[in-house]
């Protein structure tokens, strides 16, 4: 897909932005994973997430706020994609698609 983006703007304006193209792309994969990580993190640490070894060397997972996870999980079916909806709405207002 980056490369049909390249070859179009090659097109389009005469001049050639397959750098710019690709390293935007990369760019844009790993903001996405860098947020997406800290987001678990930080979901992991609202429910009260420990994680240690006990006395025999066995990986001890607890989870001490259950009621944050409930309300995590409802969130997560509800409000996280009704935010992202409406933000793809206002850019779809803010820049249509014309051809």
């Amino acid at each position: 897909m980056y490369a049909d983006v390249a070859d179009y703007a090659t097109e389009k304006n005469g001049t050639s932005s397959t750098g710019l193209i690709f390293s935007s792309g990369t760019m844009a994969q790993k903001f996405g994973t860098a947020i997406s990580g800290s987001l678990v993190a930080l979901l992991l640490g609202l429910a009260g997430f420990y994680s240690g070894t006990d006395d025999a060397g066995q990986t001890v997972i607890n989870i001490t706020n259950m009621e944050a996870v409930r309300g995590m999980t409802w969130a997560l079916f509800s409000i996280f994609p009704a935010v992202i909806i409406v933000i793809m709405l206002w850019l779809l207002y803010k820049y249509p698609i014309k051809k």
